[in-house]
C-alpha cells in the first residue's frame, strides 16, 4: 500500500510541474506577440511631449525626459530607444520580445 501512495505522489508532482510549464509558456507567448506598428511619437524638440508622425497626436508623457514611442494595434503604447527602432515603419509586423518598465525591445519578422 505504501508504494501506492509513494507512486501517486510523484504522479501528483509531476501533473504539478505540467501544469505550471504549460502555464509559463502562455504568459510568455501573451507577451512576445506579433503586432502591427500604427504610429510612432517623436519629440519635436528637447522637453516637449512626443508628437505622432501621421496623426500628430501629442503624447502626454509624465517623464522629465520624454523619448520615443509606438503604438501597436494591440491597442498598447511603449516608450522606445530612438536610435535603435528609427528605421521601423508604421504598418510594419514585429515581435514585442521584452517589456522592462515600459521600455519595449522589438524583433522584425
Amino acid at each position: 500500500m505504501k508504494v501506492f501512495w509513494v507512486k501517486t505522489t510523484i504522479l501528483g508532482m509531476l501533473v504539478f510541474i505540467l501544469v505550471s510549464l504549460v502555464i509559463i509558456k502562455v504568459v510568455e507567448s501573451i507577451q512576445q506577440d506579433w503586432v502591427v506598428i500604427e504610429e510612432k511619437y517623436f519629440p519635436e524638440r528637447k522637453g516637449l511631449n512626443p508628437v505622432g508622425i501621421r496623426s500628430g497626436e501629442i503624447l502626454d508623457v509624465s517623464k522629465r525626459n520624454p523619448s520615443c514611442a509606438m503604438k501597436f494595434d494591440n491597442g498598447r503604447t511603449f516608450s522606445v530607444d530612438c536610435d535603435e527602432y528609427l528605421d521601423f515603419t508604421v504598418g510594419e509586423k514585429v515581435k514585442i520580445v521584452s517589456i522592462e518598465n515600459n521600455k519595449v525591445k522589438l524583433r522584425r519578422k
